[in-house]
């Protein structure tokens, strides 16, 4: 790990810092359990809120979508599982039946809320 560090005359200089085994091994797993932890619930909004804004006849601009996506995930609880060796996809299948109702009714409430007052300007309105 390094870190730059500006000198006066506007030079920078590299200062290296060394890790233990221990931080380096932990950093490391930090990293990698960022690209195997995902929010069920957030896939499966994902996958509804294009359907869910066409039934309720609304605007489906980037800007609206990702107002009903923020407005329904923030109503809902988060569910996060890993993905070890298809753990993820047999995880995601059994909350997915658990979970798809309740995000459904928090995607119909959001688009609601959206369709009512709509956060675009009239020309970006499809």
């Amino acid at each position: 790990m390094t870190e730059k560090n500006k000198r006066e005359d506007g030079s920078t200089s590299t200062a290296s810092i060394k890790l233990t085994p221990h931080q380096e091994r932990a950093r490391d797993a930090l990293i990698d359990r960022r690209r195997n932890v995902f929010n069920v619930v957030e896939i499966i909004a994902n996958e509804k809120v294009a359907d869910m804004m066409d039934r309720m006849e609304m605007c489906t601009c980037s800007k609206c979508a990702c107002d009903v996506l923020a407005i329904a995930l923030n109503s809902l609880p988060t569910k996060y599982v890993t993905s070890h060796a298809g753990k993820q996809y047999i995880q995601l299948n059994s909350y997915k039946k658990q979970f798809e109702t309740d995000v459904e009714i928090a995607l119909m409430r959001a688009c609601m809320t959206v369709k009512d007052a709509p956060n675009h300007e009239d020309e970006d309105a499809k």
